[in-house]
């Protein structure tokens, strides 16, 4: 049996001209049921002449090494007797392939189908049995609804794969072969493959992934007629008076401009993390720049949106990053500012993961006060250990609620500490128009005292920097909640755990670990890169991200509530 293998090629460049035909050429695994309106159809399944004529012209044009076309349930005969493309190839004495499954692989992928049909099948006679026997209403029969209801929808989804990837891979897979069997001296060789409408953009993208240049050549065709209706008898009247206007529509396929996304790091090295993020969120393309400066911006802004249509900048979103929150906050004034009327999109500014991070803290936390009955986050004084990017957003965010909140240097070797913290402080009120303050706890006695003015504790400090010391919470009276984003040990805060959600750690203090933190900001970071590339709202920034953090919550314990297991009852005992 052949084995489905596609490698590029070599040494050659390989051009093809995809033309979609005006149907999707037949193809099952299980021949469906006919009714006598699909035979009828059945007869359109076939290139008009309007298709023949152009290709025709086509072929002319750009003289292909060869032609490729689906074979379809065809079978070879078929392909390359009855087929009015086949006969102008010849004439032209261009060579025509089929390319699609191999029968042997079909036939395979056939006894697969047919097991998982017949065990269908048996739940469907043990189904009418219950019904003759029990009538309709038995514990038995729901079960084996649902064990069918599986099985049919594993039934569909294999032959969905079938018919569409892995019917699309051996369609590529034959191209490349066939393209590998020219013998001839160009560098060039170019091959026109005439397309159901349903295969061209995964067809397309399989070749452009192997370094094929791809054109996708489409025909409008309009039917002019000096009459409007026709009945039989007046056919030959209306072919007399009938013309065909075919015009070919070339490069505009149903993504006819891909999601770009341009990411402005202020670092000097752009980091991997968000690149990820992004493609994983389903951009076509992601362009890093490293080291930018609000200079840099407007070009790079500029001369990415004037590059592309008015359209095709809603398909285009600038992400700013770099772990210093102030470069960060000048570029995004720059990009905001370099945009206008129609050449706007959407902006994304997450410095150094910062603003997701802190939303997705301030969210978790405000979300386990409330699920354990221990009242609004807005309501509690909130100290907030640690001076960088994440702390001073989750600082400003609980000032926003109304929290009562103390912004903490930590760092004992910094001499100006006391004076660091008040700047901090005066920078956030003065920047963010809030009320926070700021306080320098270099030590275990001035920690302590800041964690028993504290309902809520927010910890922040650097990678693998221990903050608060396990023994310290015992001097601790009321209860109290602990959040640590730090997950490279030692942990922020000793005796948490990485997964910890409200897991009391001591005696009425609760913690929240730094995964459980995590894996909200990871959907969350991702969850805005797709909005900002479906929605395409202007300005994502970390109100919006606490906003859509907390959608994510709702929306997951919604959808976890209604989990259920059930099990098949057990016969009764006499």
């Amino acid at each position: 049996m052949k084995v489905l293998e596609i490698t590029p090629l070599k040494d050659k460049k390989l051009t093809v001209y995809i033309l979609e035909k005006e149907y999707n050429e037949p193809f099952w695994i299980t021949e469906p049921a006919s009714n006598s309106n699909s035979l009828k159809t059945h007869a359109l399944y076939k290139p008009s002449i309007g298709l023949c004529r152009f290709l025709e012209n086509l072929v002319k044009k750009v003289k292909p090494d060869f032609v490729t076309d689906e074979l379809g349930m065809r079978t070879e005969k078929e392909f390359h007797k009855n087929n009015a493309l086949a006969r102008m190839l010849r004439e032209e004495k261009i060579a025509l392939f089929p390319v699609d499954i191999d029968e042997n692989a079909k036939a395979y992928l056939a006894v697969n189908m047919d097991k998982k049909r017949e065990l269908r099948d048996r739940v469907l006679e043990a189904l009418e049995k219950f019904s003759e026997q029990n009538g309709e209403d038995s514990v038995e029969k729901d079960y084996l609804v649902t064990y069918g209801q599986c099985l049919q929808h594993e039934l569909e989804e294999l032959e969905r794969e079938i018919n569409f990837s892995i019917r699309e891979n051996w369609i590529v897979m034959g191209i490349l072969d066939h393209a590998k069997e020219i013998n001839n001296e160009k560098d060039e060789i170019t091959c026109i493959h005439v397309s159901s409408p349903e295969h061209i953009e995964p067809v397309k993208r399989l070749l452009e992934s192997l370094d094929v240049r791809v054109e996708v050549i489409k025909i409008s065709k309009k039917i002019v007629t000096a009459s409007a209706e026709a009945s039989p008898s007046e056919i030959e009247n209306l072919l007399q008076s009938m013309q065909i206007q075919v015009k070919p529509i070339v490069g505009k396929t149903s993504d006819d401009s891909p999601y770009l996304l341009f990411y402005l790091d202020t670092d000097k090295k752009a980091s991997p993390f968000d690149i990820c993020m992004a493609y994983d969120a389903g951009y076509n393309a992601v362009i890093p720049y490293e080291n930018v400066t609000p200079e840099d911006a407007r070009r790079i802004v500029q001369d990415a949106l004037f590059s592309r249509t008015p359209k095709a900048a809603k398909h285009t979103c600038f992400l700013i990053g770099g772990k210093n929150a102030e470069k960060a906050e000048e570029v995004f004034k720059v990009v905001k500012d370099a945009m206008f009327p129609p050449f706007k999109a959407s902006i994304i500014i997450d410095p150094g993961g910062a603003y997701t991070t802190a939303a997705a803290m301030v969210a978790k936390v405000e979300d386990a006060l409330k699920s354990h009955n221990l009242g609004d986050l807005k309501d509690k004084t909130c100290a907030v250990l640690g001076t960088g990017a994440v702390g001073q957003i989750v600082a400003v965010l609980l000032a926003k609620l109304g929290c009562n909140v103390l912004i903490a240097s930590i760092n004992p070797e910094r001499a100006d500490g006391n004076e660091h913290a008040e700047s901090v402080a005066r920078f956030l009120n003065n920047e963010y128009g809030v009320k926070v303050q700021g306080v320098f706890a270099p030590t275990a006695d001035k920690k302590i005292e800041l964690l028993k003015k504290a309902d809520v504790v927010f910890c922040a400090g650097s990678r693998g920097v221990r903050v608060i010391e396990k023994e310290w919470l015992k001097e601790l009276k009321l209860m109290k909640v602990i959040a640590d984003v730090n997950a490279i040990p030692p942990f922020g805060v000793e005796g948490i755990e990485l997964k910890d959600d409200m897991r009391e750690i001591a005696v009425g203090i609760f913690g929240i670990g730094a995964l459980t933190i995590g894996d909200l900001k990871h959907k969350l970071e991702k969850e805005i890169l797709r909005e900002a590339k479906s929605n395409g709202k202007e300005i994502y920034n970390y109100t919006l991200a606490l906003q859509t953090a907390r959608k994510l919550l709702q929306r997951e314990l919604s959808i976890a509530k209604l989990e259920l297991t059930l099990n098949y009852p057990r016969p009764k005992k006499d």
